[in-house]
């Protein structure tokens, strides 16, 4: 059994049902998701949910029975001794991200791991990526304003652009350590787009959608989207799926929207900085296809 430790929202809980996904097809083992670190709001001080529950995969939650064999093993003075001299005969393996950048020894994990971390690479699981789309399926719009709206995007030169504010700016320590996509990115961003895509149509996705009207001016066309919110937020992410062609932020968010992009002629175009902490290491993060500025 490989178990996966959530944390962070959608599009971080999308990362590590992949990676877990990845290593619960290596060895042809059930995965579970352990959802203790959001329900444990002493831990989860940016208060997050269970997310995932938007696709259909089925019920994976691990249960206590399923968890309580690796806290045995990780309590057990024992296993401790034997984790730190001879690993390869743990019967259960704490499994934990060491870097943010694709270390291949993460997929020669046991068949019984806990799995703790973060993931943000395709590398870890692009082998099966078939099998991630199809656990990544939406189920499809049921109302009549993003019926309409996805019906626009697949009827024209779409290009979504997420421009992600809201606690990027106003958490200091999320500031501190995320920072944000400056305007000259998503100027130089929509220069390039235009210059090789005739007719396009900007369609924008944010959480301070007055701070983009006040502040980009394109001569292209643009259409404001930011009334899916609370539980319906998710929509968006779907929305940008639909778009030909993509303009993301520093977000795995709009990561995973233009990532689940079908079009076999997509242009993605990404920050080539992704994290405010130079010392981060993502130099693994963005796809090889994709354009970074």
């Amino acid at each position: 059994m490989i178990i996966v430790k959530l944390m962070g929202g959608l599009g971080n809980q999308m990362f590590q049902y992949a990676f877990g996904k990845r290593l619960s097809v290596l060895r042809n083992t059930s995965l579970k998701l352990d959802l203790s670190f959001l329900e444990d709001k002493t831990l989860n001080n940016i208060i997050r949910g269970y997310e995932l529950g938007i696709f259909n995969f089925g019920n994976i939650i691990a249960t206590e029975q399923d968890l309580s064999t690796f806290k045995k093993v990780q309590k057990s003075r024992f296993w401790s001794a034997i984790h730190n001299k001879l690993p390869f005969l743990m019967p259960y393996y704490t499994i934990n991200e060491r870097t943010h950048s694709f270390t291949p020894s993460m997929l020669e994990s046991p068949r019984n791991s806990f799995v703790g971390g973060f993931w943000q690479t395709e590398k870890y699981f692009s082998a099966i990526s078939e099998i991630i789309r199809k656990d990544f399926s939406f189920t499809p719009l049921q109302d009549d304003a993003n019926k309409i709206l996805a019906d626009k995007i697949t009827s024209c030169n779409s290009v979504s652009m997420h421009v992600r504010r809201g606690d990027y700016v106003s958490n200091p320590e999320t500031t501190k350590f995320h920072g944000t996509c400056g305007l000259e990115y998503y100027k130089a961003a929509v220069k390039l787009i235009s210059d090789k895509v005739s007719n396009c149509k900007l369609f924008v996705f944010s959480d301070d959608i007055d701070w983009v009207k006040q502040n980009l001016v394109t001569e292209i066309p643009m259409e404001y989207i930011n009334h899916n919110i609370g539980e319906k937020a998710y929509i968006d992410m779907q929305l940008m799926s639909l778009c030909k062609y993509n303009i993301i932020a520093n977000s795995s968010f709009s990561w995973w929207a233009a990532w689940l992009n079908a079009n076999k002629d997509k242009i993605v175009i990404a920050p080539q900085k992704w994290f405010n902490d130079s010392s981060v290491d993502t130099k693994d993060v963005i796809p090889e296809n994709w354009i970074k500025l």
